[in-house]
């Protein structure tokens, strides 16, 4: 039977009532308007016939350009400090020393409610907001539940866990931190991704692997041919499932899930499916979902400004933001030509800037995105391919210079600051321009205003043009 546990971990920010609508102006001022009429208080409730007032509606008019409003921190986010200490989670004492090394002295609220959970044999969906630690919570129990198993010596090229990433860029950094919590349990991590295959498939390695950690393409490709048998996999997990669930990886992914019938499935995402693939059916009725109440919530701990621009008002106000900045940056685009173009456009400005997009070259990809993490560049343009998981916590500020058009992309994007371990005082900063981005713009307004999650939040890919989108902006293999 299927079964689905709500974490309460957080307070309603704002609480929808169904009597009399109430200002309470003394209050925080959660969204500031140029219009200071406009201005959201905390505690302001409507019922279900009020008009809520919007500072984006009038926003399709030409006379609007150069509104904005705010959404400020709301001072509530004791959810992320960590606080709950591991032993009380039933984590090994070598992992919990070797979390220490790692500067992680405790498990936030989320964590203490999934990893208990995952310690059982149902199939699992995890949902919560991006940045609050999902990785730790399956990547502990899972490899402490394989340590206290013997190992098959006679067995090569046989994982029993076995992790799908959307890009290889997610791909190394899931599999360093598998590295890092598999050395005291003495268990083996391999990482493969897509630009080898053909070499590895005329000249493989054999070897023990307990943890392999691939894009589908990759693992597709060398399964089907022998190289990697995945018979004994005992946990498959599929990180950013909303991803690896939409239609430009459904092909990939059912054929490997057919070759393991036996495992169990994890799914992990900060975006939920309106569906499941045909492939996750039958796990269907036998899946526990574990779902945080902030999920689908624009993040209330970070600042997001929204800007309404004319498109050619965006490279004076681009350069004015980064001009005032000496932090590390991400700008966002929807189109890998300007992603490019602006990447081009910066370094000719003078700013040292990495850009990352799927129509590169994945070599000349990994370089740039290298450079950035070790802080060899300062900004970051990418498109979404940059969004999905990335853990980005020396990053203190996002721009989205083309404001995404749905509204998974919009949360994905804001994850990539305010995350456990990041900076104080993260913001995003969003130029808006017209037509579907107007639409998108409300409906985060009118979100935060009613204290709900966005209504129409869907990974799955189900409109022509976005697929053709997709195709073009992320890394398939």
């Amino acid at each position: 039977m299927q079964r689905t546990k709500i974490l309460r971990v957080l307070r309603n920010i704002c609480t929808e009532s169904t009597h009399q609508f109430y200002s309470n102006q003394s209050g925080h001022c959660v969204i500031t308007c140029k219009n200071k009429k406009l201005n959201h208080y905390l505690g302001t409730r409507y019922n279900n016939l009020d008009t809520i007032p919007l500072a984006s509606k009038g926003w399709g008019h030409s006379k609007s350009k150069g509104d904005f409003f705010i959404i400020n921190p709301v001072p509530d986010s004791d959810y992320k400090k960590p606080y709950i200490p591991f032993t009380e989670l039933h984590i090994k004492p070598e992992l919990i020393k070797t979390l220490k090394r790692e500067g992680i002295k405790a498990a936030t609220q989320f964590q203490a409610e999934v990893i208990p959970d995952m310690f059982g044999q149902d199939h699992i969906l995890i949902g919560a907001e991006t940045g609050c630690g999902k990785t730790l919570c399956y990547l502990l129990p899972l490899l402490q539940d394989i340590a206290e198993q013997e190992r098959s010596s006679d067995v090569l090229n046989t994982p029993r866990i076995l992790i799908l990433v959307p890009n290889r860029e997610l791909a190394y950094q899931v599999g360093e931190m598998a590295n890092i919590l598999s050395e005291p349990l003495n268990l083996k991590v391999k990482i493969i991704v897509g630009g080898r295959t053909k070499s590895i498939m005329m000249n493989p390695e054999f070897e023990e692997i307990d943890v392999l950690v691939s894009t589908p393409g990759a693992i597709g490709k060398l399964s089907t041919t022998g190289v990697y048998r995945l018979n004994n996999v005992q946990h498959t997990v599929l990180d950013e499932a909303d991803t690896l669930t939409d239609d430009s990886f459904d092909e990939r992914i059912s054929g490997i899930l057919r070759r393991v019938p036996q495992s169990r499935i994890v799914l992990i995402s900060a975006t939920l499916p309106k569906h499941l693939p045909d492939s996750l059916k039958p796990i269907e009725p036998n899946l526990t979902q574990i779902i945080s109440p902030e999920i689908h919530k624009p993040l209330l701990h970070i600042s997001q400004k929204f800007l309404r621009l004319t498109r050619s008002g965006r490279v004076s106000h681009l350069l004015q933001i980064i001009k005032s900045s000496k932090e590390p940056f991400v700008v966002f685009t929807n189109r890998n030509e300007t992603c490019n173009w602006l990447a081009m456009f910066l370094r000719e400005s003078g700013e040292n800037c990495s850009n990352i997009n799927g129509d590169m070259n994945y070599a000349i990809r990994i370089q740039q995105w290298n450079d950035f993490v070790q802080g060899k560049t300062r900004i970051l343009a990418a498109t979404d391919i940059g969004s999905r998981g990335i853990d980005t916590i020396q990053v203190k500020q996002v721009l989205n210079y083309e404001f995404p058009l749905y509204a998974a992309d919009y949360l994905h994007r804001i994850g990539r600051v305010g995350r456990i371990g990041s900076p104080a005082n993260c913001k995003v900063t969003n130029f808006v321009c017209g037509g579907q981005e107007i639409d998108l713009v409300q409906q985060i307004e009118l979100s935060v205003r009613k204290g709900q999650a966005l209504s129409d939040v869907d990974g799955n890919i189900t409109n022509l043009v976005q697929r053709k989108i997709l195709r073009k902006s992320r890394e398939l293999y």
